[in-house]
């Protein structure tokens, strides 16, 4: 419990042994007081603990609708669920949103990449070490600068399902943990082939919608997120949101149930399809977006058509309160830092005068530093 939420309750554990009333405004005075400390102390609680949604942006229904949120940090889980050469395009899909949101400010340490295979080494790939998302070849997605946090026979639904309900065996380092909080907006991107409230992991195991709606319960009431973004792409991929129930949380598929989703073309030097199209026109949007960007998701998802993306891919509003036009793409692909100014310089390392010392001319004096700020 947050500092000003503890005041808080003090404030009304004190007010409910109050015996005295405050005294009422003069009459005729348009002055209504300062109310009583239990009436601030409800109100504070009324509000979300102070500026924390308590349960998502989305959760409060049409009252948030034009509001902005007020995550304070960004979580990403990027998941391939295909292993086999032939599925080489959606390991594609996967690190292009990871080096999307890299790009736009989620560092490592709040992505948890998962992917089932490694078609960098596969055998059959002509670019030993590559992968790439387009014909031209013009950008490696693998590269050396790629953190997987689980590989190959790791990515399982129970792993998925550890990962989003903090439920992990014991001595699982912190690199394969998500540990977000309340003022966490979490991007969850799933790829690989699905049916009608499923999706295949490794061809052979299977998570269900109502699996991943039963996380996201728990998540909620761990307090595990203020908001979700559910991007699906796998055929009848919205039918994957048919069974969520967790306020706050925007979910869009690539198709419709009874649709396939479909991949947008060959690399004839890699012999497959490199790209899906739902995550090509995604990429394709992304890419003109930056960290400062105003652009909206509903500015993303109007793109997302039919003649772009040959199925139905419309977002699902069901359990989001907030209006697309209020939803700014970074509030999920990209990163927040809250900073907080000091009051003066850092202290205790060489070259900083202490009270006495003259110190090391033309490194700092006393009161230098005013304006540093450090990250929270």
């Amino acid at each position: 419990v947050s500092s000003a939420a503890l005041a808080a309750l003090l404030l009304l554990v004190a007010a409910a042994g109050t015996t005295h009333a405050a005294p009422p405004p003069p009459p005729g005075s348009d002055h209504k007081g300062e109310g009583s400390v239990e009436d601030a102390a409800r109100a504070f609680f009324a509000n979300g603990l102070g500026g924390i949604n308590n349960g998502g942006g989305g959760g409060g229904g049409g009252s948030n609708a034009g509001a902005g949120s007020n995550h304070t940090n960004n979580w990403a889980v990027l998941v391939d669920t295909s292993r086999f050469w032939f599925n080489y395009r959606h390991i594609a899909n996967t690190l292009s949103l990871y080096r999307t949101v890299k790009r736009l400010g989620i560092p490592d340490s709040h992505i948890i990449l998962m992917l089932a295979d490694d078609m960098a080494c596969n055998a059959r790939n002509v670019f030993p070490g590559q992968i790439f998302n387009n014909e031209n070849h013009e950008l490696d997605l693998y590269g050396d600068n790629i953190e997987v946090d689980y590989r190959g026979y790791e990515v399982t639904p129970e792993s998925l399902l550890r990962v989003l309900t903090n439920r992990h065996p014991p001595g699982t380092p912190r690199s394969k943990r998500m540990l977000s909080d309340a003022g966490s907006n979490v991007l969850l991107f799933m790829t690989g082939h699905g049916g009608d409230e499923f999706l295949k992991f490794q061809d052979q195991f299977e998570i269900m919608s109502k699996d991943v709606a039963d996380a996201l319960g728990q998540m909620r009431s761990k307090r595990r997120y203020n908001e979700v973004l559910f991007m699906v792409d796998t055929c009848q991929a919205a039918t994957m949101a048919a069974q969520f129930y967790s306020p706050g949380v925007l979910a869009i598929g690539s198709s419709a149930k009874g649709e396939s989703s479909y991949s947008h073309h060959v690399d004839r030097d890699v012999g497959l399809s490199v790209i899906d199209r739902f995550t090509y026109y995604t990429l394709d949007f992304m890419e003109r977006v930056d960290v400062n960007s105003p652009t909206t998701a509903a500015e993303l998802f109007s793109t997302l058509t039919y003649a772009n993306v040959h199925s139905t891919s419309k977002p699902i509003l069901d359990n989001f309160g907030r209006s697309l036009d209020a939803v700014r793409l970074t509030d999920f692909f990209g990163s927040v830092m809250r900073t907080v100014p000091m009051e003066s310089g850092y202290r205790g390392f060489k070259g900083v005068e202490e009270e006495g010392d003259e110190g090391v001319k033309g490194v700092g004096v006393k009161g230098d530093g005013g304006d540093k700020s450090e990250s929270e």
